[in-house]
C-alpha cells in the first residue's frame, strides 16, 4: 500500500492489497507539496524525512466489507506498533518518503 503524490493538492492511497510495505510516492512533488497533498487529502503529515498517515484514512480506502483484509491491515498496523512506528495513540502510522522524477 502506497500514498501517491502528484501535485500539491492531490494524494491517493493505490494498491490497497499490498500490505506488506507502507510509502508515500511523489512525483516530482517537493516536500512542502507532500505536506500539503496529505494535508488536504486528510491523509496525514510530514514530518522530517517521514510522513505520518492516518491510520483511520488508510483503513476507509480497502474494501471494507472484505474480513480478511481488514485482519490483514490491522496486522500491519499490529507490526507497526511493535516497531514503534505509531503515534502514541495509535491514530497515526510512520511512512518514509520515495520522491520519483
Amino acid at each position: 500500500m502506497y500514498v501517491e503524490v502528484r501535485s500539491a493538492g492531490e494524494a491517493s492511497v493505490q494498491d490497497v492489497e499490498n500490505l506488506r510495505e507502507l510509502a508515500v510516492r511523489a512525483h516530482g512533488v517537493d516536500v512542502n507539496g507532500i505536506s500539503a497533498a496529505l494535508q488536504a487529502s486528510g491523509l496525514g503529515t510530514v514530518e522530517g524525512d517521514h510522513a505520518w498517515l492516518d491510520v483511520e484514512g488508510l483503513r476507509r480506502s480497502g474494501p471494507a466489507e472484505l474480513t480478511q483484509w481488514r485482519e490483514g491491515f490491522d496486522g500491519m498496523i499490529s507490526y507497526a506498533g511493535k516497531q514503534g512506528w505509531l503515534n502514541e495513540d495509535r491514530t497515526r502510522v510512520r511512512a518514509h518518503l520515495e520522491h520519483l522524477g
